[in-house]
């Protein structure tokens, strides 16, 4: 660490894409959202691209986002709270809520086939009397779930982090793919928004905002809900919240790429809230953290060909640029670069977030460790499957340390944490598909 002066297969291939663009969908326009993509990891490099691949990474962090997106940033949900600033949250949301969402999405061509200049081909030009070959052209497709967590909720401003997952093989346990940082004003934005300010919007029809109130049912419950709805040249936008309490119940998107050649359709439907009761829920991040500038890890990335039996590995670096810290969140730029001999290095800058109300982070408050037991189990989400439990605490490599293990059948991420500053210090991640694995090793240098 440097410390301040003064004191982050085609099928296959489809279902990959499918699946980050439901992650940048869900992340469109939230009031101050960055993109962030993979993991709850600290590489945030979930479906990472095989090396000597085109790296995708997740809108807006992307150097070319389709057209239409950008029309919509800056409209979001914040926009409806003008003249809402003395209201607090709503009472349900606090550090450790937890929001899920079912999500899918489809990349849609305008047309089902293309023809390629081919002198084999077996179509020729009435005309030219050229020779083509003909071209299916196919959609992509994936769905997973959206989960929003309430890092943190101050006087002003709410800190919420967006992950998104993916289910592995279309239909198989779910895999984390992304993540995004939103900072909110207090009183709402894109994932809810107090209901007494939703109270206050009235009814509009106009071409480019529509707001309906309406009953919305979803799994049978209906619900009191008002609709907003946003459209641009290229674009559609649609929330739907409970006017109850202000939370989201859904989300509609449609955006045309530039060329016309293609339609992204995304949506999102409500699954439930829950609290998670995390042991360091309610304390401060460790004083430490406000006086670091930097973190790094180095460690390595293999992808593992099940069927080939062959593994490839990358060597890995990750840089950890502290922008904001604050007592219960904090935020960070992150650079990383994986380098395999004989392939060009591929490097990423993600923009993210962390906090007291996550299961796992760079960083828990000092007093968490000590009081944690192996065996006891920190939260279970019946959503993703995925348990947070603690699988060693004592002696590990000369210090004491405390193991954190999220898991499901596919999943499994264990963080290794100082007990004396909470630190991570190290982080493994094991990634099971039907025909690839993935293995992660990070360790904290210059400690």
């Amino acid at each position: 660490m440097r410390m301040r002066g003064s004191e982050g297969g085609r099928l296959v291939a489809v279902i990959v894409s499918a699946g980050l663009i439901v992650a940048a969908a869900l992340a469109l326009a939230a009031c101050g959202d960055s993109g962030g993509s993979p993991s709850p990891s600290p590489t945030g490099s979930g479906t990472s691209p095989a090396p000597g691949a085109s790296p995708v990474t997740l809108w807006p962090g992307q150097t070319e986002q389709p057209a239409g997106l950008a029309d919509m940033q800056g409209d979001g949900s914040s926009d409806l709270l003008l003249g809402s600033a003395a209201l607090p949250a709503p009472g349900w949301v606090r550090e450790g809520t937890r929001l899920s969402y079912y999500s899918a999405t489809a990349d849609i061509p305008s047309a089902y086939e293309r023809f390629i200049l081919d002198e084999n081909g077996a179509w020729v030009g009435q005309t030219s009397g050229k020779r083509y070959r003909r071209e299916e052209l196919y959609a992509a497709a994936g769905h997973g779930v959206t989960q929003v967590d309430v890092l943190s909720v101050g006087e002003t401003v709410t800190a919420l982090k967006v992950g998104s997952w993916l289910y592995s093989s279309y239909t198989g346990p779910l895999l984390p793919i992304g993540s995004a940082a939103s900072i909110c004003p207090v009183a709402g934005g894109d994932w809810y928004i107090h209901p007494a300010a939703l109270a206050e919007i009235p009814d509009q029809l106009g071409d480019e905002l529509q707001i309906l109130r309406m009953p919305y049912t979803i799994e049978g419950v209906t619900y009191d809900a008002v609709r907003v709805q946003q459209v641009s040249d290229r674009a559609t936008f649609a929330r739907v919240y409970d006017l109850a309490d202000g939370k989201l119940l859904a989300t509609f998107n449609a955006v045309a790429s530039k060329d016309g050649r293609s339609t992204v359709f995304a949506h999102a439907l409500f699954i439930g809230v829950r609290q998670m009761d995390l042991p360091w829920l309610g304390q401060d991040l460790p004083g430490w953290l406000t006086g670091v500038t930097t973190v790094t890890y180095a460690g390595a990335k293999s992808y593992e060909a099940i069927l080939a039996g062959s593994v490839l590995t990358a060597d890995v670096s990750v840089r950890m640029t502290m922008d904001d810290v604050a007592p219960a969140y904090y935020t960070y730029v992150q650079d990383s670069t994986a380098y395999v001999p004989g392939f060009p290095s591929q490097s990423s800058r993600l923009e993210l977030i962390g906090g007291i109300g996550e299961p796992t982070g760079l960083a828990l408050p000092p007093a968490a460790p000590a009081s944690l037991r192996a065996g006891q189990t920190i939260d279970s989400d019946p959503v993703t499957g995925i348990t947070a439990e603690v699988l060693e605490a004592g002696t590990g490599s000369g210090r004491d340390v405390v193991v954190i293990r999220l898991s499901n059948q596919a999943y499994t991420a264990d963080s290794v944490y100082d007990i004396g500053s909470g630190a991570l210090l190290r982080f493994s991640e094991t990634k099971r598909g039907a025909e690839t694995n993935e293995y992660l090793e990070l360790t904290l240098q210059g400690e």
